[in-house]
C-alpha cells in the first residue's frame, strides 16, 4: 500500500490520509510514514481515535520515549506523556499552559535532544489552537556561503528558558518550574548546524528559546547571531501553521524545525477546553536502527 499524503498550506509539511493509526501499521507501511515525515518535516493525520495505549505505540515508532524535564505536568500512569491543557484543577493547571508560546525547539536543553515530538487532539477550543512551525533546513540553505562558514562549527550554549522572555510570570516565558526542577537546570552544549540524524542535511538548530550564548563568544555577539539567525528563519517563506481539531495527530522533526504555540486563555466551559496529549523522542527511529 503506497500511502496518500498531500502539503499542508504554507511552504512545507503534508497531510497523511488513509491510515488508521488505531490498528498497527504494516511494516513497509511504518516505514513509508517516516520517510514522508522526515522528508517533510511536519505531518498531520486527521481524524484519529487513540486510546493510551495506540497514542503509546505509534510515539515509539518515532524514537526512544523520554520522560519530559516538567514531571509534574506528565499524565499519571504514562511518565512520558505530557499534557498540553488550559484546564485546571484546584487552582493548579493540569498541563503545560503557557509554558511554549514562543518560538523554540523541543527540549533542545538536555543531552541527547529530543528529535522528534508528536501529539494528539483530545480537546480543542472552537476559536481553534494553532501551532506554528518554520523550516530550518530551507532557512540553512538559502544563507550566504560566507554565513555557513562562519556558523558551521559554532557551539551554542542552552539552558531551561525563553531567551527572549524570562519572566516567570508572562504568557510568554517557559513554563515556570518546581522548585526542584530549578535545581535541576544545567547548560547543555549543542551544534549551531546541526546534521540530520537521519537524512545528513543540514539545518540551524536552536536558535531561538533555551539558546543561550554561543561557546567562545562575548555574550552579546553570539545574542546578536542567534537573534539574526532566528529572524531569518521564522520569516514567512519558510512558516506555515496547523490550527488543531479534536481527532488531529501531529508530529514534527525538533532537528528540522522550530514551533511555536499560541498563547491559551483558561478555559470557561466547554467550547474552549484544550487538552492534547504530547511525547518527546530521542534517537533514530526503531525501524532505521534495525537497518
Amino acid at each position: 500500500m503506497k500511502i496518500e499524503h498531500r502539503p499542508l498550506p504554507g511552504p512545507f509539511g503534508v497531510e497523511v490520509v488513509g491510515l488508521d493509526m488505531a490498528k498497527p501499521l504494516e511494516p513497509d507501511e511504518g516505514l513509508q510514514l517516516l520517510r514522508i515525515f522526515h522528508q517533510h518535516k511536519v505531518i498531520v493525520l486527521r481524524d484519529q481515535k487513540l486510546d493510551f495505549q495506540a497514542f503509546d505505540r505509534v510515539t515509539r515508532m518515532f524514537g526512544r520515549q523520554r520522560p519530559h524535564f516538567l514531571d509534574h505536568l506528565r499524565l499519571n500512569g504514562h511518565p512520558a506523556i505530557l499534557m498540553l491543557s488550559n484546564l485546571f484543577e484546584d487552582g493548579r493547571p493540569l498541563g503545560v499552559y503557557e509554558g511554549a508560546a514562543f518560538w523554540h525547539t523541543d527540549v533542545a536543553y538536555e543531552d541527547p535532544p529530543n528529535s522528534a515530538t508528536v501529539v494528539h487532539a483530545l480537546e480543542c477550543p472552537a476559536a481553534g489552537c494553532p501551532t506554528q512551525f518554520s523550516d530550518c533546513v530551507a532557512a540553512y540553505d538559502d544563507l550566504p556561503q560566507a554565513m555557513k562558514d562562519r556558523i558551521d562549527d559554532l557551539v551554542v550554549v542552552h539552558h531551561y528558558g525563553n531567551r527572549w522572555d524570562m519572566d516567570e510570570t508572562s504568557p510568554t516565558s517557559a513554563e515556570r518550574l518546581t522548585p526542584e526542577q530549578k535545581q535541576r537546570v544545567e547548560n547543555v552544549f549543542m551544534p549551531l548546524v546541526r546534521r540530520h540524524h537521519v537524512t545528513d542535511r543540514p539545518a540551524l538548530y536552536g536558535m531561538a528559546g533555551s539558546s543561550f550564548g554561543i561557546v567562545g563568544w562575548p555574550e552579546d555577539e553570539a545574542i546578536d547571531l542567534l537573534d539574526e539567525l532566528a529572524g531569518h528563519c521564522i520569516s514567512a517563506k519558510y512558516c506555515n501553521q496547523w490550527d488543531y481539531a479534536v481527532g488531529d495527530l501531529a508530529a514534527w522533526d525538533t532537528f528540522s524545525t522550530l514551533h511555536k504555540a499560541q498563547v491559551q486563555k483558561p478555559a470557561q466551559g466547554d467550547r474552549d477546553r484544550r487538552l492534547l496529549w504530547r511525547v518527546s523522542v530521542t534517537g533514530k527511529p526503531p525501524i532505521f536502527e534495525a537497518m
